[in-house]
């Protein structure tokens, strides 16, 4: 393996210079910054450096199989067109820092929040507004609106959901049947996001630190080589992370089953293709602070050598505050995930959040996870499940009296 160190100007700078050195099949080992030299730097611009590796003997790559049902054209992350006929064999491009294929390209159901406007200032000012009496909501169909914004679900979604039963507030009385409505119109709101199993069988976890997401991986492998009598393997991107390595090698150990370190994307490749055998395989990566662009580009350069399609579940915690956690989104949305586990979701009692992420990326909460046991502790989701949870949530008033 050829490795070579480029300092440059900025990250997009650097890949011309890695293309043009190490060709196209290059992939990216580490960046950062310039180290300091001086004082004055403190206060000026430094320059990226950016480790990149080319494998002189070529790896041996699992063939990409494509599962695309139709014969239309479908776009990946980053635009590149991937033909669909059936039993047709596609071979993504690869460049740096690598084409990722997810099993499912998400749409948005309701584009809430972009990076161009300041929406949320707009949120707060219209809230405080409300709290003045610029805008009164009498009635039912006013309480639950309260209600949303509350437990934080943007407004554009609050009044998609009541726009129609606006138009009948005077059938609606009763409390628990005006739960029943609201009920049916979140699940028909969350519908587009779900859809069937796909029959892909590597997941890959990626999130930011300390959102359990090692602890998510376990939960999940122990009940498919356990309950669901699954042959796995686990495979960790590692670095640093002792304390990580320990729990999923203490896992491994008490399940009987493989688990691969792998410190670049060419060993990940390789040890995708050992257990090839397996019926599934677990791919666990360390957390990234999503507003540092270059770990972004990083962690997409690992992803982007699985050659095969992944399930890409993003793990998010409930407890983080709502405008973060749709900027986290955002900032991982390159990465190509199609699934979203929410944690520690019994350190929160306002679930609004969760609706917004799901309208706006058009990507699903698949699970929830509430807890630390293994592997009780995490549940998959439905539309139908998701809106007892945003509605169970709820405290009315009545609910407190005798």
């Amino acid at each position: 393996m050829k490795v070579k160190k480029f300092i440059a100007d900025d990250i997009k700078q650097a890949m011309e210079q890695i293309r043009l050195e190490l060709g196209e099949d290059a992939v990216i080992l580490n960046t950062s910054k310039e180290p300091l030299k001086n004082v004055k730097q403190l206060f000026g611009h430094r320059k990226v450096e950016v480790t990149a590796a080319i494998d002189e003997t070529p790896v041996n790559m699992p063939a990409y199989k494509s599962v695309i049902e139709d014969k239309q054209p479908r776009h990946i992350s980053d635009g590149t067109e991937v033909a669909a006929a059936v039993g047709e064999q596609v071979m993504p491009q690869r460049v740096i820092p690598g084409s990722i294929v997810p099993s499912r390209l998400p749409e948005p159901i309701i584009p809430v929040y972009t990076e161009e406007e300041n929406t949320w200032f707009k949120i707060i000012l219209r809230q405080e507004l409300e709290k003045e009496g610029k805008e009164v909501d009498l009635g039912l169909i006013g309480k639950w609106k309260k209600i949303f914004r509350q437990m934080e679900v943007n407004d554009t979604i609050t009044e998609l959901i009541f726009k129609d039963l606006e138009t009948e507030s005077d059938n609606y009385t009763n409390e628990e049947f005006f739960r029943v409505h609201l009920k049916t119109k979140i699940i028909n709101l969350l519908k587009p996001a779900y859809n069937k199993e796909n029959g892909v069988k590597i997941f890959t976890f990626i999130g930011p630190t300390g959102v359990g997401k090692t602890l998510s991986l376990v939960k999940l492998a122990t009940r498919y080589k356990i309950i669901e009598k699954k042959n796995i393997a686990l495979i960790a991107v590692f670095n640093q992370r002792f304390g990580a390595m320990e729990k999923l090698n203490f896992y491994g150990n008490i399940l009987n089953v493989p688990v691969e370190v792998v410190m670049t994307p060419a060993e990940l490749a390789q040890a995708v293709e050992m257990h090839q055998d397996k019926d599934y395989i677990f791919i666990d990566t360390e957390g990234r602070p999503s507003r540092v662009r270059s770990q972004v580009l990083e962690l997409q350069t690992f992803l982007g050598a699985v050659r095969e399609q992944q399930n890409i579940f993003l793990v998010l915690s409930t407890a983080t505050k709502n405008h973060d956690l749709i900027r986290i989104a955002n900032d991982f949305k390159s990465l190509g995930y199609n699934h979203i586990i929410m944690t520690k979701i019994d350190e929160t009692d306002s679930y609004g959040s969760m609706l917004n992420i799901v309208c706006n990326t058009g990507v699903p909460v698949t699970y929830i996870s509430n807890g630390q046991n293994v592997p009780d502790d995490i549940e998959r989701i439905s539309p139908k499940r998701f809106s007892e949870i945003i509605l169970g949530s709820v405290v009315l008033d009545e609910d407190f009296q005798a």
